[in-house]
């Protein structure tokens, strides 16, 4: 199983939109589904992602009103073998690590997919993968731009791609 993982597209914009779609095109191939980490912002780019694949998406706190009411906080899905928890994250980039993980605590997960900070990040806290695929689309808190790549065949893993 492989995954296209993403967060922090902050889309409101049609000029926006076509430059997500452009960013994300090249990643789509072999992938079977696309984790959003939350900050989509608009309905609109929930339904685009729906459209390309099977989407996995939680709410963030730039998202509108009614994304907020209809996005779950968190959600623990089955990726292959593995169990993954996915949420948006909240507060200082400082700290939010293990304010996900804490989060998770009692769901027995492989691995936690966050967003935020804009920052990317991969590493384990004890046996917990913790991926955060930073953003494709801002720099406002990060000096790149990225996503990531989940796969489970075996064993999980990721990794992060910068975006030229």
């Amino acid at each position: 199983m492989r995954a296209l993982v993403i967060s922090d597209t902050h889309v409101k914009r049609k000029k926006d939109f076509k430059e997500l779609e452009r960013v994300i095109e090249p990643f789509l191939d072999g992938v079977d589904v696309i984790i959003h980490a939350g900050d989509s912002v608009t309905q609109e780019v929930v339904e685009f992602f729906n459209g390309l694949r099977p989407t996995y998406i939680v709410r963030g706190n730039m998202d509108s009103i009614d994304l907020q009411h209809v996005l779950p906080e968190k959600i623990v899905l089955d990726f292959g073998h593995f169990r993954v928890g996915l949420t948006h994250g909240w507060g200082q980039a400082s700290g939010l690590r293990g304010r996900v993980f804490e989060l998770f605590e009692h769901d027995r997960v492989d691995a936690i997919i966050f967003g935020h900070s804009h920052q990317p990040y991969m590493g384990r806290k004890g046996n917990v993968l913790m991926l955060n695929p930073g953003s494709p689309t801002d720099t406002r808190f990060a000096d790149r731009n990225t996503v990531a790549i989940l796969e489970a065949d075996g064993e999980l893993k990721a990794e992060i791609i910068d975006l030229k």
